[in-house]
């Protein structure tokens, strides 16, 4: 038997290989064996578990009929999502920008033991950074800011129009630059 978590948006699931018809111990191994955030594709039959599902957003699980490894990540990746995802309560003393030394704490000592998540290593690797749920609540929340502006102005009557833009420079295809003389 085998547990893992797949998360799909803000949604995630505890899921439960059991060694079966369907299943066998080969495949337990190999499922367990994945890196994390490997993209793949299950069948499974919901069902109630016996104890609470902790990690989780959903309380149910999925006991795996089919497993399938879509695409399987990088075994290291640059950062993991739980490093991203931890607030982060002093950006000086995470970036190692302490003014003065002072003595640490018991809880200090085991936030300094968890690994940090520089802005340059998020912007660097931008496609992980994107899975972080802080991150997709921003554009979530911009994205609701965006829908009730445009109903708003709908409602009001005005048309949404996408007008051609003018550039100093040429633009990236180059198809669409025209000579434009503003002084002549």
């Amino acid at each position: 038997m085998a547990f893992c978590v797949i998360r799909e948006g803000y949604a995630s699931c505890q899921v439960v290989l059991f060694v079966g018809d369907n299943i066998s111990k080969g495949m337990v191994d190999y499922v367990a064996k994945l890196p994390k955030e490997s993209i793949v594709e299950i069948v499974a039959k919901p069902c109630k578990p016996s104890a609470p599902v902790d990690g989780c957003s959903q309380q149910v699980e999925l006991q795996t009929i089919e497993f399938w490894c879509v695409n399987k990540s990088v075994p290291m990746l640059p950062f993991q999502i739980e490093d991203a995802s931890r607030k982060v309560l002093d950006q000086a003393a995470e970036d190692g920008k302490h003014e003065g030394k002072k003595e640490e704490t018991v809880e200090e000592s085991k936030e300094q033991k968890q690994a940090v998540v520089k802005q340059d290593v998020r912007l660097n690797n931008r496609v992980i950074d994107l899975r972080v749920p802080t991150n997709q609540a921003i554009f979530k929340l911009q994205s609701g800011v965006c829908l009730l502006y445009r109903e708003f102005m709908i409602k009001n009557d005005f048309m949404e129009i996408h007008s051609p833009k003018l550039i100093g420079g040429s633009s990236e295809g180059g198809a669409n630059v025209f000579k434009f003389k503003y002084f002549e």
